[in-house]
This record gives structure tokens, C-alpha cells and sequence, in this order.
């Protein structure tokens, strides 16, 4: 069913789905030229981005987990739904079903629960109890190392599913939104908000609330003149810029000649990015044409 181009070796129960959303959708964007190579595409992309946040976070894939296995694991469906748990025998459970024309995943949570029988490859995992009894079937079963820390494992499940939910969706709405559309971010106030009050149970009322009154304790050290950290990202502080005399320069735009004016001493706020922050950068996947 693809027409061309750049064709990877898509699973063929991963192709019978996309094929149904496919045919099944009345959407604008599935009438476009090319529209099931770009489904196709957007799959393949989540697939590599799922690989490298697994690879950094030094997770196994495994293809099966057994119902007493208590590390922390996620699970990867075929129809690209997430399921996290937590280490432990009674652990917690977050499922995020992300469907295309979405700024916001359904989300369902659990604080306790286990499997009622071993997760594997092709199957649907079932669990004993909660509001979610069973998934469709599995395409991925991460897991943390055996030597990693329940606490630990607790915070990389946490990071990939935030990194991964909301990875899925940007693909998505790159997909469906019209190109004029694009530009419509889903990573502002209000989207992030709506994500976090869904994931946490709360209102986006009290998440707003909490959210602006962290950014003002920030900001007010930093004013202080303290170095403030913002968790692993990195820090902010000020720093003292000194005068600056009036000078010729060039537009960088045009190369015309400009006046830079004159500018007394001044401070500057400066944030300065962690080396975790920097190396999970470094180690995102390069746009396909700048690959080779």
C-alpha cells in the first residue's frame, strides 16, 4: 500500500493497523498525496525515538515479562498506546492513549496493581486490577536493569513516559495539522498545563496555581541574585554586563552599516544548561538529511 519512497520493514500487525486508521479516517489530511507513506513515516519516527529514549535511559527490551518480574517497565502497543509501571509487586500504573488529533492524551492511572499473567510480544497484557484490565497487543517491553535502584527505575519510567507521550503527539499533530497550522505550539502554557492536571489527577486550575508560583520563586531568587536551579535542566543567575560605548556595526540580515548605541552597566539574566541536558541532546536523532 506504499506508494514509494524510503520504505523500512514495518511490522506487517503495525501495517493492518495503520492501515485501518487509514481507511477509516475522514480526516483532511488522509486525502492529501502520499498521506499513508506519511502514517507510515510518523510510526517509523516514534519507533526511533522510543529506541534512543530506551537506550539512554540503559533500559533491556525484553520479549516477555514475567507477572512477578517487579522491575519498572514500559510497554509499547502496536496502535502506539504507552503503559508505564513502577518497580514493585503492587506497583502504579499510567496508561496514555495517544490518538491523532490530540493536544492531550487519554489518560488512565492506576496506584496499584500487578500482572495477572506474563506480558509478551503480539499478546495483550493483562492486569489484576484497576480501572485498565487489558491492552491491545504489545510491540515493545522495556525494562530497568536488574542493579538499578527502585527509586531510580521509578524516575527513568517517569522521564521516558513524559519524553515519549509527548514526542507521540508532536508526530501526530505534524501529521494531521494542515502545514499552515504547524505553528500552533504544543508545547505552551496552556497545553502543558491540560497534560499535567490529566497526568496528575489534579485541576488546571491548582496546576496553574502551582506552576506560576514556582516560576515566581525563581524568578525572585534570581533577582536576589542567586543561582537558581530548575531541576536537571540547568540553572539560572545574573551576571553584570559592564558599559558599552556607541559603535558602528552591520544589520546581519542586510550587511548594512548600523549605530549600535551606547548602554550603561546593566545585569543580564543568564541560564546555563546542565551536562545531562546537553548530552541528551547531543544524542537525539539527526533530521534524515543531515544523517550522512
Amino acid at each position: 500500500m506504499r506508494s514509494g519512497g524510503k520504505n523500512m520493514a514495518i511490522p506487517k500487525q503495525v501495517e493492518d493497523h495503520l492501515e485501518r486508521i487509514f481507511k477509516d479516517s475522514e480526516a483532511e489530511w488522509s486525502g492529501e498525496e502520499g498521506a499513508f507513506d506519511k502514517l507510515c513515516s510518523s510510526w517509523e519516527k516514534k519507533e526511533r525515538l522510543f529506541s534512543q529514549q530506551i537506550k539512554l535511559l540503559d533500559m533491556d527490551e525484553l520479549p516477555e515479562l514475567e507477572a512477578g518480574d517487579s522491575r519498572a517497565a514500559l510497554l509499547l502497543t502496536f496502535s502506539g498506546s504507552l503503559v508505564s509501571l513502577g518497580p514493585g509487586e503492587k506497583r502504579w500504573l499510567e496508561y496514555a492513549s495517544i490518538s491523532l488529533r490530540t493536544d492531550v492524551p487519554d489518560i488512565v492511572r492506576c496506584e496499584a496493581t500487578s500482572l495477572s499473567s506474563p506480558a509478551a510480544y503480539g499478546k495483550a497484557a493483562e492486569f489484576s486490577s484497576g480501572p485498565l484490565k487489558h491492552t491491545s497487543a504489545l510491540y515493545k517491553i522495556v525494562v530497568c536493569k536488574e542493579d538499578v535502584t527502585p527509586s531510580e527505575q521509578e524516575k527513568r519510567v517517569r522521564e521516558a513516559t513524559v519524553f515519549l507521550t509527548n514526542s507521540f503527539i508532536h508526530l501526530n499533530r505534524d501529521l494531521t495539522l494542515p502545514f499552515s497550522d504547524q505553528d500552533a505550539e504544543q508545547f505552551n502554557k496552556q497545553n502543558i498545563i491540560a497534560y499535567l492536571a490529566r497526568k496528575s489527577g489534579l485541576t488546571q486550575d491548582k496546576i496553574r496555581e502551582v506552576t506560576d508560583d514556582y516560576v515566581s520563586m525563581m524568578e525572585t531568587g534570581m533577582l536576589m541574585g542567586k543561582t537558581v536551579s530548575f531541576g536537571r535542566l540547568g540553572r539560572f543567575s545574573l551576571s553584570l554586563k559592564p558599559s558599552r560605548k556607541a559603535r558602528i556595526g552591520r544589520n546581519p540580515k542586510t550587511g548594512e552599516e548600523i549605530t549600535i548605541p551606547a548602554r550603561g552597566a546593566h545585569w543580564s539574566p543568564n541560564f546555563k544548561f546542565s551536562g545531562s541536558s546537553k548530552d541528551k541532546a547531543e544524542a537525539m536523532p539527526l533530521p534524515e538529511d543531515e544523517e550522512s
